[in-house]
């Protein structure tokens, strides 16, 4: 008996391009015989460095459990947007991560029917979840969607560690590379927070603020342990939400800038952006207690005295990232919430952890 191999998957430059010959060979790996002989696209989101649209499909033949709907996800047409895409290297980091977690099943993320392209493009297909409940950044989320989300960062983190720079696959970002990039990018942004959030923001959290920015480059450079895959930006929109029997389960998406970092990297982004801080500060050590069991459940060995120490540097991820988003996101009121409510909640976590000061004892070791 003779296999048919699936058709060749071009790779396309813009979703304008996507029509049923096209989804037919992206849906084959996943669904042998499937034919599509009509496609519906309807943009979605608001990716900083995609273009992402929903596509509902129409078939002449659907194998069993092939998808409604899917979402496909491919390089922004705004050549001042894909500029960033390039320069941040999200295009093939998104293209590794989706590989690396599918084929490891390290962590609830859309299913994936289709993935190609390389450092200047992308062509994403993934498996709709229009049904799911989207996280909502600037109101944050709750202790239950908070314990869901940091249940994925431990699977993936626990899955992936121990990582060796030396021998790791060469996709993921390194902090020691990012720093030239980022640490420009946060100078640049507390110089305009300074400026634009003066009248919103208290002095205290516009000097950690200005401290971060000083410091940013050393950050980046500080001595890394337990490194393992990392999401990079789990914001709690980067998440979606199922309500699934027993409670509620993290969906997570958006892998532009997974890299080879410590664990508490994700762990502190999350929890310093994303909680209310005065529920980050009543639930935050139980919550990253049990992250640290379902992660030694997988990985033995991380202990809470090392994971809080590693905690006390890596909280100031979150910070660091939305301050230099300040740089390269426009200066819209609609924009200047989402930062103003990150900002708000990452300064009460440097100040709580006194991250600045453990950064610069780290690093002078």
């Amino acid at each position: 008996m003779s296999l048919t191999a699936p058709p060749a998957v071009p790779v396309l430059d813009t979703t304008d391009e996507i029509d049923d010959a096209w989804l037919t060979a992206a849906l084959s790996a996943r669904h042998p015989g499937v034919e599509v002989r009509g496609v519906t696209a309807r943009p979605i989101g608001a990716g900083n460095v995609s273009d992402t649209v929903h596509l509902t499909i129409d078939y002449g033949t659907r194998p069993p459990g092939a998808p409604e709907a899917v979402v496909a996800k491919f390089r922004p047409r705004s050549p001042e947007v894909h500029q960033h895409g390039l320069g941040s290297g999200a295009y093939h980091r998104e293209i590794g991560g989706y590989r690396a977690i599918t084929e490891r099943g390290a962590a609830r993320i859309p299913v994936l029917f289709h993935v190609d392209g390389d450092e200047t493009n992308i062509n994403l297909v993934i498996e709709d979840l229009t049904d799911a409940t989207p996280g909502n950044q600037v109101a944050g989320c709750g202790v239950d969607e908070a314990a869901a989300v940091l249940t994925q960062l431990a699977r993936l983190h626990a899955t992936f560690t121990p990582q060796d720079p030396a021998t790791a696959p060469a996709w993921p970002i390194r902090m020691t590379e990012a720093a030239d990039y980022w640490s420009p990018s946060v100078r640049r942004g507390a110089a305009l927070v300074a400026d634009r959030f003066r009248d919103r923001l208290p002095q205290a959290d516009l000097d950690v603020v200005a401290a971060a920015a000083d410091i940013a480059h050393d950050w980046h450079l500080l001595p890394q342990t337990r490194l393992t895959l990392t999401h990079g930006d789990p914001r709690v929109d980067n998440v979606l939400f199922e309500h699934v029997y027993g409670g509620i389960r993290a969906v997570l998406i958006d892998w532009q800038v997974t890299g080879l970092r410590n664990p508490m990297y994700d762990v502190g982004y999350f929890l310093s952006g994303s909680l209310d801080a005065d529920l980050r500060r009543v639930h935050e050590r139980r919550l990253i207690e049990d992250y640290l069991r379902q992660f030694g459940a997988i990985a033995p060995g991380y202990s809470p005295e090392e994971a809080f120490e590693d905690y006390r540097t890596q909280v100031l991820s979150g910070l660091m990232i939305t301050t230099a988003a300040v740089a390269l996101l426009p200066d819209v009121e609609q924009v200047n919430t989402l930062i103003l409510a990150l900002l708000e909640r990452n300064c009460a976590a440097a100040h709580d952890w006194d991250g600045i000061a453990a950064t610069r004892s780290r690093s002078a070791r």
